[in-house]
């Protein structure tokens, strides 16, 4: 019977996983594709704009943590507040997002007196705000600009995905319950060796010397 709930599950998640699941990351991959293209935008700049948006994504889900429902029961039990359908962990996926720059906010006014949250977002706009002074010193057009709006992009990104993986990572534990540990055994088998191609790797850049970059043969014909 275990195996019949398994694969009924599992037809149903396969299904969603692409609708619901798979859609942001995609996007993630556009973007990031983009950034790493554009010529001006520096190598390091993605990096940076995504670690940002992880912290800062990081802090809304601390500050909208609710204690209740991250305890094994609430995730596991039949009719606990992740035993939801794809309709309904898609409008509280939705209100989470919407509300979490809230919540961060009330917590940053109202309970944080150890600035644990506050050290975190001064930094992410520290150097957002130095980002916003080279582009305002470049002319706001050109190539500049467009490095900006990708870094400004990527962190929003960065933050509702990770906002969005905690989520889901939550519901699928309660939708797959025991038989999850055999899903994440595959999936660290398939981000290992890459047998499906569902984990997508850049390839690194490959160095070539400077004369030949440039387009001058140094070989030498032997006499």
């Amino acid at each position: 019977m275990d195996i019949l709930n398994f694969l009924h599950s599992s037809f149903l998640i396969a299904l969603e996983i692409p609708l619901l699941l798979a859609l942001p990351f995609a996007l993630w991959y556009r973007v990031s594709d983009a950034a790493h293209l554009h010529h001006p935008y520096g190598s390091w700049r993605p990096a940076l704009a995504t670690y940002s948006g992880l912290a800062l994504g990081a802090c809304m889900v601390a500050a909208s943590w609710e204690p209740g429902s991250f305890t094994f029961e609430a995730i596991f039990d039949a009719g606990g507040p992740w035993d939801l359908s794809l309709t309904e962990f898609a409008e509280l996926l939705m209100q989470r997002l919407g509300d979490a720059p809230h919540d961060l906010v009330a917590v940053l006014l109202n309970d944080d007196p150890h600035l644990n949250f506050g050290v975190v977002v001064m930094v992410v706009a520290t150097l957002f705000a130095v980002d916003v002074g080279v582009t305002l010193a470049s002319g706001v057009r050109g190539p500049m600009l467009l490095s900006f709006l990708l870094d400004v992009l990527m962190a929003l990104l960065a933050a509702g995905l990770l906002i969005h993986v905690v989520l889901s990572a939550l519901w699928l534990l309660n939708r797959l319950n025991f038989w999850s540990i055999a899903v994440a055994l595959l999936l660290l088998q398939e981000y290992r060796y890459h047998v499906f191609g569902l984990f997508r790797r850049r390839p690194k850049p490959v160095r070539v010397a400077g004369n030949i970059q440039h387009g001058i043969n140094t070989s030498v014909k032997s006499s």
